[in-house]
């Protein structure tokens, strides 16, 4: 390590300065990267809208892999906001579905920068722009009112159903114990 003549502190210091140079380039390098993948491959789909100071808010894309899955896989779509950047303090608002081998796709993606009715319905509405068919028949999700308010209005025919996971977790929050023991094997 002596030889090599380039400590740990040069690399930190190499790192802030590309960092700095970067910073409140969000935007513009995001759409550069998005509109590159767009050459490559014309059916990368994408939106980006700032938010006035260099920075993307929201954004939303769909891959040709996905949006070509989601034609054979799209009938069911979990979609899930529980993941957050800290960086940007954004939701990360990944669309996912399940193929035939009973594997997890990624059908699209979004950030978002806040989890209202209006940012829902603006990724749902993208969400149509990019896949074939529509909308999903079925729609899974967390039990949130804003994301339910928006799948009335932007998927409109779409059943929605809320994720096992979140209504067994309230089990214990809104039953008595004694109340669901026994049928535990059966929920």
């Amino acid at each position: 390590m002596d030889k090599i003549g380039f400590i740990k502190k040069d690399t930190y210091n190499l790192e802030c300065s590309v960092n700095g140079k970067l910073r409140n380039h969000d935007v513009e390098l995001v759409t550069e990267y998005f509109m590159a993948e767009q050459k490559k491959n014309e059916a990368f789909y994408f939106k980006i809208e700032g938010d006035g100071h260099d920075r993307f808010s929201p954004c939303f894309w769909a891959d040709a892999t996905s949006r070509r899955a989601y034609g054979f896989y799209g009938d069911v779509v979990v979609f899930d906001t529980t993941f957050n950047t800290n960086r940007y303090d954004l939701t990360f608002a990944p669309m996912l579905g399940v193929n035939n081998h009973g594997q997890t796709i990624v059908l699209a993606c979004a950030f978002l920068s806040k989890e209202t009715t209006e940012s829902f319905v603006w990724m749902f509405e993208e969400f149509k722009k990019a896949m074939p068919g529509g909308e999903p028949r079925t729609i899974i999700t967390d039990q949130d009112a804003a994301m339910t308010r928006a799948i009335s209005i932007a998927f409109p025919t779409t059943f929605h159903r809320l994720c096992i996971w979140h209504i067994t977790s309230k089990f214990s929050v809104k039953l008595p114990h004694s109340a669901y023991k026994e049928y535990w094997r059966e929920f």
